[in-house]
């Protein structure tokens, strides 16, 4: 199964224009690394709930403070327009199917609501989501 590659313009347009993600992240600083499989990786900077950059390059040397890694499936199932049980977030995908959800877990826990809202923005603007 492949994973709908995510048009990261548009998620950083849609990060920018939500009220809800704003409001969750509006101190949050940190970098959040992609991985979708094999097929896609990049790094959302966030500065004081800005994002400042999606960059489509990521190297093994970048450094990151929150990591969002599965399969193309996995990422398939999350992106879906009604995922399946356990596949509505990254907390019960992480717990229940291998996902990985990583890193600072200070940052992690206390800026939740934001990297779930970002979850439901990727859905949005992820050509999978889209139903006839």
């Amino acid at each position: 199964m492949t994973a709908p590659r995510l048009d990261t313009v548009r998620l950083a347009t849609a990060m920018a224009a939500d009220p809800e993600f704003r409001l969750q992240a509006r101190y949050l600083s940190t970098s959040i690394r992609v991985v979708v499989g094999d097929s896609q990786r990049f790094t959302i900077q966030v500065r004081d709930g800005v994002v400042t950059e999606i960059d489509p390059e990521v190297t093994l040397f970048d450094p990151y403070a929150v990591l969002l890694q599965g399969t193309e499936e996995q990422w398939s199932k999350l992106l879906a327009a009604v995922p399946e049980p356990f596949y509505q977030d990254f907390f019960p995908a992480a717990l229940r199917h291998g996902f990985r959800l990583e890193g600072d877990l200070e940052t992690i826990m206390a800026y939740y609501p934001a990297l779930r809202r970002l979850g439901d923005l990727m859905r949005s603007v992820s050509p999978a989501a889209v139903t006839a």
